[in-house]
């Protein structure tokens, strides 16, 4: 095979996985483990809880929301230190990690300088 279209072939697998790695806004909340915090390289599960959809990364994150429904579906917003619900929240991703946001205007300032806003 071609060296350019191996290495084309390459790119277009390792690339989308590669971008979400990278820190910065998601805006598919498909590709976050709400369970675990986590951003995924690939859609999650849907799992509806109170007629809203959050999103794990296996079968065992159903069971989990459904044991400790305050532990999964809520997180604190590192600038404003507010709890916000996770379905509907705005998120970053900090080195593969989620951080859950009130606002849009909070999620820029925290990207501005994630080390200001995180515990120390």
């Amino acid at each position: 095979m071609n060296k350019v279209l191996l290495t084309a072939a390459w790119v277009a697998l390792v690339a989308p996985a590669t971008a979400l790695g990278a820190s910065g806004n998601v805006d598919k909340r498909e590709y976050v483990c709400m369970m675990q915090d986590m951003v995924l390289s690939k859609p999650g599960i849907p799992i509806a809880h109170e007629g809203k959809t959050y999103y794990g990364c296996c079968e065992m994150c159903k069971a989990r929301i459904k044991a400790d429904p305050e532990k999964y579906t809520r997180a604190a917003d590192p600038v404003s230190r507010r709890k916000v619900d996770k379905a509907t929240a705005f998120i970053y991703n900090l080195n593969g990690e989620a951080v859950y946001f009130e606002s849009q205007a909070n999620r820029k300032l925290f990207g501005e300088n994630p080390a200001k806003y995180m515990k120390k």
